[in-house]
């Protein structure tokens, strides 16, 4: 029966080798891998992109709540009130901050994994999608309330 170890979950989670296929029946490597400097800069070029769409994502939520007027002649107009901007706001801020930390999470993880030269493989199959599902739900539900807003300005 196999043990636990604390590298355990971040195996399970991100492929390492004791989770990939095969890799336990791997020989140990007599000639040390050799991690090509286009490794190192096509980390950091990932890094940068997700670093530049989480400050999208935080300039456009501060943004639409910066240029939100709380007007009564806006509400009879069908614009979209304050509390619906309010949660725009609310909503994408935090997405970006977490967006942020697992950039930088996986930035430094992958790191790490070059520099210590594992085998492996290098892809992270959870973050993305997670990442992917919940500004998918956040931006239904923004609509939503958006919606919901300009049929009830509209009556």
């Amino acid at each position: 029966m196999p043990t636990l170890q604390p590298s355990s979950l971040v195996d399970a989670l991100w492929g390492t080798r004791t989770h990939t296929e095969g890799a336990q029946y791997q020989k140990p490597r007599k000639i040390p891998l050799r991690i090509e400097p286009k490794t190192y800069f096509a980390n950091e070029r990932t890094f940068l992109a997700w670093l530049g769409m989480a400050t999208t994502l935080g300039t456009v939520s501060t943004a639409i709540a910066g240029f939100a007027v709380e007007d009564a002649e806006a509400k009879h107009k069908g614009g979209i009130s304050q509390s619906t901007v309010e949660l725009i706001t609310l909503t994408l801020l935090p997405i970006s901050i977490a967006m942020i930390a697992y950039a930088l999470f996986t930035f430094y993880w992958r790191s790490e994994f070059i520099r210590r030269k594992q085998v492996g493989f290098f892809d992270d199959k959870l973050g993305p999608i997670t990442l992917a599902v919940i500004v998918m739900i956040s931006l239904t539900l923004i609509m939503l309330a958006a919606i919901k807003d300009l049929i009830t300005n509209h009556k």
